[in-house]
């Protein structure tokens, strides 16, 4: 048989073995490639051989996989050329040498093709719960009263959702994977450091221990110039607008809550309800909007936060509206005298 009649038909014998690994094949290719078989004994020969080269790429161990796959990440071109540059040893009339190349080719695609597996880890506490947690790659997080997270991690990042609540994160340094917390629509970017994320309901704020902290907005739509932290700074960034302005954060506020206590200096009335909703049983709200930046300083333990609420009368011009369930409402106090009485 003539060199240039078995080349032609180890290239069909090849594009035939490639489209049945495809994983999609209809049943008229299936017929088709059964009619190519039959056809000629070198047909069945050619495709024998590659089958054969598969299985044996097939029994490599998982270090042999793991080199290939590295071979592949930096780029596929460059992998193809170096098997090419290979395969000038080999004798370029071998039908072996030529069936070898193509699975070798074929292997090096399906493998650096194949997507990175990632696993999910998802945490929960309730109300009250605090819970210590460690990851894959050393870091830690603190998580706090009735919050919930997911965190994952790639060969290039690792990556963290504060679906809501708060959490404390003492992260690992690695400059070659950042780690990345999103929280709504704020996200936060370390390599290595100490801070502190809690989301509520419509404001994010996010403080730093140590180190250093990039915080931008989630919307690329948006100025997107990262907000820097250093150590002893935070920045409060409400869902639907702007970051306001960084300022200073105690240790001992910061770092309180995973103390069983709450140290407030001149915090928000909203960032302390939203507190005070993971661990109070029932429910505290606020009457108006109005009353949501009204500054509060004051300092509570953990497991006895009906005496916070006691707190707040007597130091805010607000009165408290509180059901069967023990369910409060945050009224303001002007709001409350100002309704007309009515008689009976």
């Amino acid at each position: 048989m003539q060199v240039d009649q078995l080349e032609r038909i180890d290239n069909e014998a090849r594009e035939w073995f490639t489209l049945m690994q495809s994983g999609s094949v209809r049943e008229t290719e299936q017929q088709a490639l059964q009619q190519w078989l039959h056809a000629d004994a070198a047909h069945q020969k050619a495709y024998n051989q590659y089958q054969l080269i598969w299985q044996d790429l097939g029994n490599i161990n998982a270090s042999e996989i793991a080199a290939l796959k590295r071979s592949v990440k930096p780029s596929l071109m460059e992998s193809l050329r170096g098997i090419f540059a290979g395969l000038q040893l080999l004798n370029p009339k071998s039908q072996f040498g030529l069936a070898l190349a193509s699975v070798a080719i074929l292997a090096i695609v399906i493998i650096g093709l194949q997507p990175e597996k990632i696993v999910v880890q998802e945490f929960a506490t309730t109300t009250g719960e605090v819970k210590n947690i460690t990851l894959a790659d050393g870091s830690e997080i603190t998580l706090g009263a009735k919050s919930q997270l997911k965190a994952w991690a790639t060969n290039k990042e690792r990556r963290v959702i504060l679906v809501s609540g708060q959490a404390f994160f003492n992260v690992a340094k690695n400059p070659q994977r950042p780690f990345w917390v999103d929280a709504g629509e704020t996200t936060v970017r370390v390599v290595g450091t100490q801070f502190d994320v809690r989301k509520g309901s419509d404001r994010t704020r996010v403080a730093v221990l140590e180190g250093i902290v990039n915080v931008t907005s989630a919307h690329k739509s948006n100025h997107n110039t990262p907000v820097v932290l250093t150590a002893g700074q935070q920045v409060t960034r409400l869902n639907a607008g702007n970051f306001e302005a960084v300022n200073a954060i105690s240790v001992s506020e910061l770092e309180s809550w995973r103390n069983g206590r709450l140290i407030y200096l001149r915090a928000s009335l909203a960032d302390v309800v939203a507190d005070a909703n993971r661990y109070f049983k029932g429910s505290i709200s606020l009457g108006s909007k109005n009353l949501a930046d009204l500054k509060v300083t004051a300092a509570v333990s953990t497991n006895q936060m009906d005496a916070l609420t006691d707190m707040l009368t007597s130091s805010l011009p607000v009165v408290l509206q509180r059901d069967a369930q023990n369910n409060i409402v945050i009224m303001s106090s002007s709001d409350v005298n100002s309704k007309p009485h009515t008689s009976k």
